[in-house]
C-alpha cells in the first residue's frame, strides 16, 4: 500500500518521468497487487479499490488495472462491490473505466437483499460512488430479473436509475 500510494503521489507531482528516448506509449511504472484505501475527512475507509497488477502509461497519462475490485465501505462492512477484468483510471483517480465483464453486487444487509448486476462497460467516480452505463444491464436477485439498456448507480444512497427498455419478472413467493 505505501508503495502505491508513495509512487502515485511521486507520479502526480511530477517526480517521476520517463526517460528520454523511451516509447511514451510503454508503461513507466508497475505495482502488483495493488491496494489502495482512501479515507474521508474522520479518517475512516470510504472506499477501497484492488487489483492484481496496475501500471501507469504515460501516453494518456492513465493507470491501466487487471482485475481491478472496487468496494464502498460502511465501517468494516463492504456495501457495494464492482469487479471486472480490466479498468483504466483517469492520473487524478476520479474516473475509473471498467471493461470485460463488469459485476456489480450489492451485499445483503439489515436494510436490502443482494443484488448481481452485469454489464459490459462501466464508468465508476470513486469518490461521488456513482456509476453509470450505456450498454445492457442485467439485474438479478433471488425474486426478481430486470434488464435494462442504461442505468446510473448512487451507491451511497442504493439508488439505480434505469434509463431505457426496462423489463422485468418479479417472483412473488405465494
Amino acid at each position: 500500500m505505501s508503495v502505491l500510494a508513495t509512487g502515485w503521489l511521486l507520479l502526480n507531482q511530477g517526480a517521476i518521468s520517463t526517460r528520454p528516448g523511451t516509447a511514451r506509449h510503454a508503461p513507466d511504472l508497475f505495482v502488483e497487487n495493488m491496494d489502495l484505501r482512501v479515507t474521508g475527512k474522520d479518517g475512516s475507509v470510504s472506499y477501497r479499490l484492488q487489483a492484481d497488477a496496475m501500471r501507469h502509461v504515460p501516453q494518456g497519462d492513465r493507470f491501466d488495472l487487471q482485475r481491478p475490485v472496487f468496494r464502498t465501505l460502511q465501517g468494516d462492512r463492504g456495501q457495494w462491490q464492482v469487479r471486472s477484468n480490466q479498468a483504466s483510471v483517469t492520473a487524478n483517480g476520479d474516473t475509473v473505466w471498467l471493461r470485460d465483464q463488469v459485476e456489480i453486487q450489492r451485499l445483503a444487509g439489515p436494510n436490502g437483499r443482494q443484488l448481481d448486476i452485469t454489464t459490459s462497460e462501466l464508468q465508476l467516480r470513486p469518490k461521488e460512488q456513482t456509476a453509470t452505463t450505456d450498454q445492457a444491464v442485467v439485474i438479478r436477485s433471488n425474486t426478481s430479473r430486470v434488464e435494462s439498456l442504461g442505468m446510473d448507480a448512487d451507491f451511497g444512497t442504493n439508488r439505480l436509475n434505469l434509463r431505457a427498455r426496462v423489463r422485468g419478472r418479479f417472483d412473488v413467493a405465494g
